[in-house]
């Protein structure tokens, strides 16, 4: 074995010079498998390059998109409320993307890579296109945190989706199944079935009526209870949550002045 190497060593340029020669031999005899082969490694040096090349673009693109498409949901907006001047360009949506993002506790929270600097306030509503996220807790400059509707002290005014009437209900997280809420406050003579939409009723102003929540799960009436005990599935699956679009309504100071002010009044 010692002698076989000391030969190659010895004999080297002639060793490479042979190897080499029987290389090109071999792609000369098999040329179509040589243009295949080079194609491939070519095509795929390539394609990585352009990959590299194309991400900020891409980037880009999909920053673009979120813009757009909180456009969009802006003008639906505008297009349910009220048809007053004041009222139809009340809300305004600035799209971000989560950073941060908490699931397993009982309380919550969220971290978004927009803030003060963007437009974000306290108490603002967070959605997503699947449904709606949470509120604006606090800002920076550059971020904000939201408290998730998977924390066990938001609280959600609701309604069900009935042709027949308004039903009325909270919604609550009851801190186990991140795709579980409660919805409390449901009287029992009112009628209530299984995969019935529940959307946010618009009576908190950090909400626009309408946004989707849920849908009725389970339903128990005991009769010694005045209310159901309904479970809903979360529309929203906060674990491959990325994007979220933060509501701002421009009348919601005014409107909350306002019911401070009467309920001061009356107490």
């Amino acid at each position: 074995m010692s002698r076989l190497l000391y030969f190659l060593y010895k004999y080297r340029d002639f060793t490479v010079f042979v190897l080499l020669e029987s290389m090109s031999i071999f792609f000369i005899i098999h040329e179509d498998l040589y243009k295949a082969s080079t194609s491939h490694v070519i095509g795929s040096i390539h394609g990585f390059v352009n990959e590299i090349k194309n991400y900020p673009l891409l980037q880009e693109e999909n920053e673009q998109l979120l813009h757009e498409n909180a456009v969009l949901m802006g003008q639906l907006l505008q297009a349910k409320a009220p048809v007053t001047p004041s009222y139809s360009a009340a809300y305004h949506c600035i799209p971000a993307r989560v950073i941060n993002n908490s699931i397993v506790g009982t309380k919550n929270h969220l971290t978004l890579n927009k803030g003060a600097m963007h437009g974000i306030a306290p108490g603002m509503g967070v959605v997503s296109t699947e449904g709606i996220v949470g509120r604006v807790k606090a800002v920076s400059n550059h971020f904000a945190t939201v408290i998730s509707l998977l924390h066990t002290g938001l609280q959600v005014s609701a309604q069900i989706v009935n042709e027949e009437s308004m039903i009325l209900g909270t919604v609550q997280w009851s801190g186990h199944d991140p795709c579980r809420a409660r919805m409390r406050y449901v009287p029992r003579h009112v009628s209530v079935e299984l995969g019935n939409k529940v959307v946010t009723s618009g009576y908190n102003a950090t909400f626009f009526e309408g946004a989707l929540i849920g849908y009725v799960h389970q339903v128990k009436r005991r009769k010694e209870a005045h209310f159901y005990e309904i479970e809903l599935h979360l529309s929203t699956d906060f674990s491959t949550l990325q994007h979220v679009y933060v509501v701002d309504n421009t009348l919601k100071r005014e409107k909350d002045a306002l019911e401070k002010r009467t309920q001061d009044f009356y107490e």
